[in-house]
């Protein structure tokens, strides 16, 4: 037995117990091997066997401190609950700040197509700082999340919000931002002021597939010059000035088989140890399935072909560390400290939802324990709390409200098992 990565939170071993396998417990047999991944403790282990329950003791211990095991007749889904934190914080600390609905792309899965087109005025402008000042204390610790549409194309609305907190004492020494941006409007001094006056430290960017392909779903006039490369220079520098990226990898039926192809391009930025690459499917429009877009049915064979192709890159990553960990805390959209701003200068619980909150109704999604009971049984729940609340409010749509980590778990584990055989 090999126990591949150990839980966080080891349970005691209880003498003269009898034990059952835990209702977190999922696995893949395969070729006389054995691969198990428990949701609630993160734990991952790999057997010989095709049980865990007549074992000798010192096995059947691991099995026990790493949850694979539980004392017959546990409560699994309260012991898991009774660990659910809306959030350390009560004040708001996390501001997502939309100056803009307008983008410089077209990119055709945009949810944001079906808003009108608002860009923050200047009187808005102002309202959205007197806010931000009445929720920051002076020298406050927290995170401006910039997003769009594009965030880049206001960049001197957003200065005057930075400028203004700043001459009022609110923003000094313990406040960063982050952006999620097209990247096409990047550049070597841009991002110095973005670093420089923004605190920028984390960046949000996403690559729809090859050159050619990106540059067609992007549908983005740049006087000739090439989206994905300027994207490309853009992830560089700021790699290369020591901010964070996270690259989300949009696939789906039309480009999927071109993801060796797009490490290939990418694999002169794996050098940088603050590069995570993020591929993942496409949401799909709210009450239709287009065709190209994967279907729930497909997503384990989608993730185990793109992590196999990771893991035979030069990309720096571990199999043991792409199994998620549990969660303990909802979405933004449940947590208190958290709030998006429109230009319009409303205040939402979520960026995909313009309609769950007003300026002085601070409520969020009342439905978050709702959504746990509903996936009592699931033996996903821990790493998936439930899923997607906005999805899950929708009436007949096509979508699920199960999330990404539902889809990645079976994959994983069927390479540790090949990766052994």
């Amino acid at each position: 037995m090999q126990l591949v990565r150990e839980s966080t939170d080891k349970a005691i071993w209880l003498e003269r117990t009898q034990y059952e396998e835990s209702v977190y417990n999922i696995s893949i047999s395969k070729n006389g091997k054995l691969a198990i991944f428990n949701s609630a403790t993160g734990a991952v282990v790999l057997m010989d066997s095709d049980t865990i329950i007549n074992l000798p003791t010192k096995e059947k211990l691991c099995l026990v401190e790493n949850g694979f095991l539980v004392p017959i007749g546990t409560q699994e889904y309260n012991r898991y609950i009774s660990k659910i934190k809306i959030s350390d914080k009560e004040k708001p600390d996390f501001f997502t700040i939309i100056p803009t609905t307008v983008c410089n792309a077209k990119c055709f899965y945009c949810y944001e197509e079906e808003y009108c087109k608002l860009t923050v005025n200047d009187a808005i402008l102002d309202k959205i700082i007197n806010y931000l000042s009445q929720h920051l204390g002076d020298n406050a610790e927290c995170v401006l999340d910039w997003y769009g549409g594009e965030p880049l194309l206001c960049v001197n609305q957003i200065d005057k919000i930075v400028s203004t907190l700043r001459a009022r004492g609110k923003l000094i020494n313990r406040w960063s931002s982050s952006i999620t941006t097209n990247g096409t409007l990047l550049s070597k001094e841009i991002i110095a002021h973005l670093i420089q006056e923004w605190h920028l430290s984390v960046a949000h960017i996403t690559i729809d597939g090859t050159e050619k392909e990106h540059n067609y779903r992007k549908n983005v006039t740049l006087n000739g010059e090439s989206a994905f490369q300027k994207t490309f220079s853009g992830i560089y520098e700021l790699l290369s000035a020591g901010v964070y990226v996270n690259l989300r990898i949009h696939l789906d039926h039309l480009n999927k088989a071109s993801f060796p192809d797009i490490l290939q391009k990418l694999s002169v930025l794996f050098q940088f140890e603050k590069l995570h690459l993020f591929p993942t499917f496409l949401f799909p429009p709210e009450h239709s399935m287009p065709e190209s877009y994967i279907k729930d049915s497909e997503k384990e064979e989608l993730f185990y072909d793109v992590f196999k192709s990771l893991l035979t890159s030069k990309y720096k990553t571990d199999l043991k560390d792409m199994f998620p960990q549990p969660r303990y805390k909802g979405c933004f959209a449940t947590r208190p400290n958290t709030l998006v701003i429109a230009p319009n200068g409303d205040v939402h619980a979520c960026v995909q939802d313009f309609n769950t909150l007003s300026m002085t109704n601070t409520c969020k999604y009342s439905n978050f324990r709702y959504a746990l009971e509903a996936c009592k049984e699931c033996a996903y729940l821990p790493i998936c709390l439930g899923g997607c609340l906005y999805n899950r409010n929708l009436s007949n749509t096509v979508r699920t409200p199960c999330v990404r980590n539902r889809y990645i778990i079976k994959p994983l584990l069927k390479l540790l098992i090949e990766r052994t055989i």
